[in-house]
């Protein structure tokens, strides 16, 4: 088909530049760096939980911003970032309430369906956004002041925004208004993807919460993470989430086990996470074994670093996977029964 006059190309500006293999490297050397120096602060300082509140909020917004041919509009990194902060609070200040969590995360996993169906520069900061959720409501937040935790959690978050806009080359975009008309135009069809995964993190977490395991979130945000509309991308998914999982647990139990220092395990952090930029969320299968070693050095005020802990991740990842296939299709056999009756 022919494009209409009206129609034009993107303006060169709006393409993501190329950028040579060799900056690439040090860009995400730099933006790993970010990641892991509250860690090392913490650590340094006598103040680790703090620390790794921070870095915890800088991993989920390089994770939703990770390109590293070009940097978002500052306007993007924002509302990503309060995105993510308003979710990381929301769940600390529902620790140990177990109505509340549900709740919170089956909303927070609709606002990832329609996101998800939308698109938008936004996407994926959505998704992380469940996962800050997840681990403050169940994991990360308990014993901790919800305020203090979120304060901390955001300063990560600002922190990585800014050194964000420092790397990169700026590429123009629609920015967050525009991608909200558009979400809005599109909710009628994302409806059905957004209430089945409504439905499997309310089901996932409230599973999770009756799971006697440290990390039993993990149950929730595996079912939500391999979540796609297409049936053919979610069992892609499903596959590399598997077996990344796999190898990354094995990698990290190897390497963590003789209870190195936390300096080290920061450095650890920061070499993992450059991998992992590097070999971009496109290879799922290997995104996902660098972000399970870096999940694991996160959670060492559980008792991190042993083979116990790298199985738990393992067994539990398989369960939220099937547990997100079973939900899927048969939210999409009801979807499908309702269209026919309706017509």
């Amino acid at each position: 088909m022919s494009r209409s006059r009206t129609e034009r190309p993107p303006a060169p500006r709006d393409r993501p530049s190329a950028v040579p293999p060799g900056r690439a490297r040090l860009i995400a050397l730099v933006r790993s760096a970010a990641v892991a120096a509250p860690m090392a602060v913490g650590a340094g300082t006598g103040h680790l939980g703090p620390g790794l509140a921070c870095s915890f909020g800088a991993y989920l917004t390089l994770a939703a911003f990770s390109s590293l041919t070009s940097r978002p509009p500052v306007a993007d990194l924002l509302a990503g970032g309060v995105l993510l902060s308003l979710a990381a609070a929301a769940g600390a200040a529902s620790a140990g309430i177990a109505a509340a969590v549900v709740a919170g995360a089956a909303l927070a996993a609709a606002l990832q369906g329609v996101s998800e169906v939308a698109g938008g520069p936004l996407r994926m900061a959505a998704a992380m956004a469940v996962l800050a959720f997840l681990l403050a409501g169940v994991d990360l937040a308990q014993g901790v002041s919800w305020w203090a935790y979120a304060a901390q959690f955001a300063a990560g978050t600002l922190w990585q925004a800014l050194v964000i806009t420092a790397t990169g080359r700026t590429v123009t975009g629609p920015g967050p208004a525009a991608s909200l008309r558009r979400t809005r135009g599109r909710l009628r069809d994302a409806t059905p993807f957004a209430a089945t995964l409504a439905c499997t993190g309310a089901l996932a977490t409230g599973t999770a919460w009756l799971i006697p395991l440290s990390h039993a979130v993990w149950l929730a945000s595996s079912a939500l993470r391999v979540a796609k509309p297409s049936r053919e991308a979610v069992h892609t998914r499903a596959k590399d989430r598997v077996l990344g999982t796999l190898g990354g647990g094995v990698i990290a139990a190897l390497l963590l086990t003789p209870r190195v220092p936390v300096l080290l395990l920061a450095l650890v952090v920061a070499v993992t996470l450059c991998a992992m930029q590097l070999v971009t969320a496109a290879r799922y299968g290997w995104w996902t074994l660098c972000l399970t070693v870096v999940a694991l050095v996160f959670g060492m005020e559980h008792g991190m670093g042993d083979w116990e802990l790298a199985a738990e991740r393992i067994a539990l990842t398989v369960g939220g996977v099937a547990l997100a296939l079973v939900m899927l299709a048969a939210g999409g056999r009801l979807t499908a029964a309702v269209r026919r009756r309706t017509g």
